[in-house]
């Protein structure tokens, strides 16, 4: 019971955050502001996380009540198509989130600067296709799950049927080189953008005097909440890889490594919300006006 309370606390806030971020910037939107990629890629990120949370917690729910709400096949089928699909999309879209902010912010002199300007117009197409493989590496499950009958399992209704070997090594071989592309794209983007913010930082070194601290830029503000973006999400994922390598090598189900999984799992989409909502300073700037807290010059980001 306190185990399920704890992970339903954690699902709401994660959902209030994520929820948080789409009307926002919806709302500039609607003023006529027209959004950044990034700012796309940002709502698609979290639409993805709201959806994750949502699924496992209506599990997680149903569980603590004893209704097991996922009882048939067809229940069982597509609430795992979905929790595969939602994790697989948020290491894409954050993959995505880095590599655009990584050309936004490349200088003229680079070989990526040529891309800067297609990025617009192919943010939203890419997001598009990226549903394509994440869907079809899935599709597996929709054949395999299946849910016990007169079960009295009260953590878990599903069960996992056999398929050929080869078809299923090709499944796993498909989302590790999903993963490790995606994990492999992330750490060269963030390097360059290190690079390049070191770089900057260097050259403002000689225009201002040593006691006057420059005034950091919108680009590098939004490279700074990135790079902490992508650090925690490497950071859960390779939490969840060393605690499923653990569960998959006992001998016995452990319950505290199961517990400690499970958190790991939905813990990027629950803080992941709470990094740009207090280091973006336009998200700052309007709940400090919008909630009169204080003064929006008052406002200070990450």
């Amino acid at each position: 019971m306190a185990r399920g309370v704890c992970f339903l606390s954690q699902t709401g806030v994660g959902i209030i955050g994520n929820s948080l971020l789409i009307p926002f910037y919806l709302f500039s939107l609607f003023l006529g502001s027209k959004l950044k990629p990034t700012e796309l890629i940002i709502i698609h990120l979290s639409l993805v996380h709201i959806v994750m949370l949502l699924t496992r917690g209506i599990i997680i729910a149903g569980d603590m009540i004893r209704l097991h709400l996922v009882q048939s096949d067809v229940e069982c089928k597509w609430f795992s198509y979905l929790c595969r699909i939602t994790r697989g999309l948020s290491i894409c879209t954050t993959c995505l989130l880095s590599m655009a902010q990584a050309i936004t912010l490349s200088p003229t002199n680079s070989y990526l600067f040529n891309l800067k300007v297609q990025v617009p117009n192919i943010t939203l197409p890419v997001l598009g296709i990226m549903w394509i493989p994440n869907m079809l590496i899935s599709t597996n499950l929709l054949f395999q799950m299946a849910a016990y009958q007169n079960s009295t399992n009260t953590d878990n209704n599903c069960y996992l049927v056999p398929i050929n070997t080869l078809l299923q090594g090709l499944i796993l071989t498909s989302m590790a080189l999903r993963d490790i592309l995606s994990l492999g794209l992330m750490s060269c983007s963030s390097g360059y953008m290190v690079l390049l913010l070191h770089r900057h930082s260097h050259e403002v070194q000689h225009l201002h005097s040593p006691h006057q601290a420059p005034e950091a830029s919108p680009e590098r503000r939004a490279t700074q909440t990135i790079l902490l973006l992508v650090s925690g999400f490497v950071v859960f994922y390779c939490g969840d890889f060393v605690l499923s390598l653990l569960l998959g090598t006992s001998m016995k189900n452990n319950a505290a490594l199961l517990n400690a999984s499970m958190f790991v799992v939905s813990g990027y989409a629950t803080a992941s919300p709470f990094v740009l909502l207090t280091c973006d300073t336009k998200v700052i700037r309007f709940l400090g006006d919008f909630l009169g807290i204080m003064p929006s010059n008052h406002l200070r980001p990450c």
